[in-house]
């Protein structure tokens, strides 16, 4: 049970801990927040977040309209209906405040009944914390379910294991003057099997008895998952919060809707001042600490942990009745409160991967770290999608597009496919009625949304044989594909178990690309590509199919899938990247092209910023995406040919993420050949390190790249695969004045900076 001790006066004098903390915090913000607050209500949008989040938060505000719309209507909203019906995602630079208003408003006027129901679904997550102390049981907090057997709430509701012992989670305590009565259901915490708290970040995790006192099982309530990928919620006019609370021990109540987000940290600077933490409007009382902050879509956004004290204009705290609030003389319940304040969700996840524990505990934790849903919620999970809903009057020549975008080869099939797969319950699907047979295994970390992209894939590695992969012969000179050296430190070549082409052993042939996979990392050793500017057709980077998938003749746990890239900051970055590939004969086979380089055997970790462009993020860093736009710009202008390798630099201490480790840098060859002269080649390395440093997080403004000019034959000494021939075209200049180059290399600030490439 726990020595004796007084629930009330030490969680009262938490409660004014956490305050006194949140309101120093708020007064370092006042100007950062007023500004944002004036920007709002002047509609000002760009001033009161930046492009690049509101952009992730259109984007998930539109796909959920998506979702909601494909068995029922479209929007009315001609501009939110466009935005469903496109292809691609929204990007920073297409942003104006009419079409954030528009989709903002558009998704909130959209809401069903399910609006309700998906809150009552979060709700039942929800309990209140009680406390045994001195004969009676008293309410201490808010808690809520993030797992099968584990609850979160504040560490100043839970200050001690001791304590927890002495503690339960009760839920269905609600008003239930409608239908039939609800017994509350009163767990047992279980601090021996799971805890842990942290006082800088408030939280604090506890297991749950598997069986109430009443005889309930634990889980018919399920849980609410800790996603932390951003655009769950925005400062905006109209984007809004909601809090599920037993504020003082109450019934369970709502505060829904009207309260605004007011502050987070977008930049450095910010981070500084703010840290894990968010302000936003909304009604609290003492017993509201450990609440969830969740979005209109009921993902949950913050751990709610303190309210901000009002203040007169001398620093004193107010009463609810305006009167000057004395510490040992009014209650804590007495204190108006102004202001609220959150850990954000992508913060406390961070540090829940940072823990330090042992098989059976980070077991139990799992399911928080993968950002898993409950079973019960499977048919509610919103599967990321740039799939547009086609309506009925898109035009003829839109679905021949979509239609054309997959491998040519594919056939219509009267078998049963079924698939096995791990959720982690076993479920096997048929579809159609055959004895075909695809038992898929996948990882512990696997979502439903990764399931589904493996049900997708019921293309077999037979279909792949009309592809040649990458030509060594395409620049006129034999340019050999990268070969495995000898002795190997980061693990050996990936055998093909199911090859398309009875000799390709180790090669994965595409459409104007091949990838070597290394066995250990399960990504691409390199992605070695044949780049034509002026080609009979190519596509655009809008036309054609971007939804990512598996290669079937690799196992499903030898690629680097879907899963790995929720809940964090890491995109599919592109090895070969499509606009290098996405060329051939006629449109059908660039669109193909196109197609084959989102497979995942293609793709690696890489920082929301770090392959794209400047155009594209504003952000005006030195990026890869700008470095293979300027080659492509180049290429175009001498309508020329490039042979290209990518890949990643593997070390011993690359970052890990879930059950994989993220590579720190990537190195990418572009080879040439002027008419019948000598080939040429020049080497290039971009390090990601100082921003996947302190991944996963929600700004993504902090941080550099750091790309560098290299000799080939220097990035070939820290990889396990040769260039051969390749290192000898080496145009970088192996020394001499200003041109010097050693192993560091040449750190590239501007284009002009690139030596040896005739540029």
């Amino acid at each position: 049970m726990g020595a004796p001790f007084d629930a009330d006066t030490d969680f009262d004098s938490a409660i004014l801990e956490r305050a006194k903390e949140a309101a120093a915090r708020w007064k370092v913000r006042k100007s950062a927040r007023n500004k944002r607050t004036k920007a709002v209500d002047q509609n000002k949008i760009f001033e009161a977040d930046t492009r690049s989040r509101l952009a992730l938060r259109v984007n998930r505000l539109i796909n959920d309209v998506r979702l909601a719309s494909r068995d029922r209507r479209m929007p009315d909203n001609p501009a939110l209906r466009t935005l469903v019906e496109r292809s691609t995602p929204v990007v920073a630079e297409d942003l104006n405040p009419e079409i954030v208003q528009e989709v903002v408003n558009g998704a909130r006027d959209f809401l069903s009944i399910e609006f309700l129901e998906r809150g009552l679904y979060a709700a039942r997550r929800v309990g209140r914390i009680l406390i045994r102390s001195g004969g009676s049981v008293r309410a201490r907090g808010t808690g809520f379910l993030i797992a099968p057997s584990l609850a979160l709430t504040n560490q100043h509701v839970l200050r001690t294991p001791e304590m927890a012992a002495s503690c339960s989670i009760e839920m269905d305590y609600v008003q239930n003057r409608f239908g039939p009565v609800v017994q509350p259901q009163t767990f047992d915490l279980d601090p021996d099997s799971f805890f842990i708290n942290n006082k800088d970040f408030d939280f604090a995790i506890v297991a749950v008895a598997t069986r109430s006192e009443q005889g309930a099982s634990l889980a018919e309530y399920g849980w609410l998952p800790l996603i932390d990928a951003q655009g769950k919620i925005a400062v905006t006019p109209d984007d809004y919060l909601n809090i599920i609370q037993h504020p003082r021990g109450r019934e369970k109540e709502v505060v829904i809707r009207e309260n605004r987000l007011l502050d987070l940290a977008t930049s450095e600077a910010d981070e500084k001042e703010l840290g894990p933490f968010l302000h936003y409007e909304a009604d609290t009382e003492k017993g509201s600490s450990g609440s969830p902050v969740l979005n209109d879509q009921w993902e949950m956004v913050a751990l709610h942990h303190s309210g901000v004290p009002k203040e007169n204009e001398s620093g004193q705290w107010l009463t609810v009745t305006g009167e000057v609030w004395k510490e040992g003389v009014n209650d804590v319940s007495e204190i108006a409160w102004i202001g609220n304040e959150g850990v954000r969700v992508s913060s406390l996840l961070a540090e829940f991967r940072k823990l330090q524990l042992d098989p059976r505990r980070r077991e139990l934790l799992a399911p928080v770290l993968a950002s898993q849903s409950p079973p019960a919620d499977t048919d509610r999970i919103r599967e990321s999608s740039n799939v547009p809903v086609r309506s009925a009057g898109r035009p003829a020549a839109d679905i021949r597009r979509e239609k054309i975008a997959r491998p040519s080869q594919i056939r219509k099939r009267s078998d049963t496919l079924s698939a096995t797969i791990d959720l982690p319950l076993r479920l096997t699907l048929s579809l159609g009625s055959t004895d075909a047979r695809i038992d898929i295994a996948t990882s512990p970390y696997t979502t439903r949304s990764g399931a589904a992209e493996l049900l997708q894939e019921a293309i077999e590695p037979e279909e792949y044989a009309d592809r040649d992969g990458y030509d060594r012969r395409f620049l006129g000179v034999s340019v050999p594909l990268p070969t495995i050296k000898e002795r190997t430190r980061f693990g050996k070549l990936l055998r093909v178990p199911r090859p398309a082409r009875r000799n390709d052993r180790f090669e994965l042939r595409y459409h104007r690309f091949s990838i070597l996979m290394n066995e250990t990392r399960r990504l691409a050793y390199v992605s070695a590509c044949n780049v034509n500017f002026d080609p009979p057709a190519s596509v655009s980077r809008d036309e054609g199919s971007q939804s990512w998938r598996r290669d079937p003749r690799i196992d499903g746990e030898q690629q680097v899938g879907g899963p790995y890239y929720e809940g964090n900051e890491y995109d599919k970055g592109h090895l070969t990247r499509r606009d290098d590939a996405a060329w051939g004969r006629d449109d059908d086979d660039a669109l193909n092209a196109n197609w084959d380089t989102f497979h995942y055997t293609n793709a690696a970790p890489q920082h929301a910023l770090y392959n794209r462009s400047t155009d594209f993020t504003g952000a005006d860093l030195d990026l890869w995406g700008d470095l293979e736009n300027f080659i492509s710009k180049q290429g175009a202008i001498q309508r020329t040919k490039l042979s290209i390798f990518n890949g990643p630099i593997f070390t011993d201490d690359d970052k890990p993420l879930k059950n994989i480790l993220v590579p720190r840098s990537y190195f990418k060859i572009v080879i040439w050949r002027d008419g019948r002269a000598d080939p040429g080649a020049i080497g290039f390395v971009l390090e990601q390190d100082d921003l996947i440093a302190d991944l996963p997080e929600e700004a993504i403004e902090a941080g550099r790249f750091h790309m560098k000019q290299k000799r080939i034959r220097s990035i070939e000494r820290q990889l396990d695969i040769s260039f051969g021939a390749v290192g000898d075209w080496d145009r970088t200049p192996r020394g001499g004045a200003e041109e010097a180059l050693d192993d560091g290399g040449i750190e590239i600030k501007s284009f002009a900076d690139i030596v040896g490439a005739g540029t």
